[in-house]
């Protein structure tokens, strides 16, 4: 549209502006708000991750120098950084010392958090794979089984199949325990691939549960 005087264009221009200021201004003010809020997102989110990590260091620190105590206070506090890798590295060094004060169900209970909690899929794993120790070693080898995942990265296929095997053995299923250690055999990757040949040749001439 075109217009003829100076004055037109200005009428237009009020006129546009009544109908539409109400809404530029609310897009206006809507855009700074969500600029703001993710800048305070991505602040908070940095000192999350700074807490976490200075958590962490800290319970090594203190696994190191054997208070267990220690440790235990600071996986405390794990849960306000839920969400980050470090806050995961707390709850397996935080199983660890338990495990070296034989108290396996609280290794089990925090290994369960990070299971439930991590942020990454390799940390999971790791996790996974040693709470199903701990259950096999608390008696529960079934419950062990359980939490072993089924889909997992190929560079820890040698550690999910071997603990599957071990887990078998010990709930009796030695045709099942065979095929774990085959496949973890098969991967070429463990690290004491004597020892994993060992385990499963004393089950070669077994054949289905003992």
């Amino acid at each position: 549209m075109q217009y003829e005087t100076e004055e037109q264009q200005v009428e237009a221009l009020k006129e546009w502006w009544a109908e539409n200021g109400k809404a530029v201004i609310v897009g206006i003010v809507i855009g700074v708000l969500l600029v703001g809020a993710w800048m305070w997102w991505k602040s908070s989110q940095e000192k999350k991750a700074i807490a976490a990590s200075d958590n962490f260091s800290q319970s090594l620190e203190a696994l190191q120098a054997g208070d267990h105590a220690k440790v235990k206070e600071l996986a405390a506090a794990k849960a306000d950084h839920s969400g980050t890798l470090y806050s995961a590295y707390t709850g397996l060094t935080a199983a660890r010392a338990a495990v070296e004060q034989g108290n396996l169900d609280e290794a089990a209970s925090e290994l369960q958090w990070v299971v439930d909690n991590a942020g990454l899929d390799d940390v999971g794993v790791i996790a996974r794979v040693r709470l199903a120790r701990v259950k096999a070693a608390l008696g529960d080898a079934a419950g062990g089984l359980s939490v072993l995942p089924t889909s997992y990265p190929d560079v820890f296929a040698h550690l999910v199949e071997e603990a599957r095997g071990d887990l078998h053995v010990a709930a009796g299923d030695n045709a099942a325990a065979r095929e774990a250690y085959q496949a973890a055999i098969d991967t070429g990757r463990a690290a004491d691939r004597d020892a994993l040949q060992m385990k499963f040749n004393e089950l070669a001439t077994v054949g289905g549960k003992s």
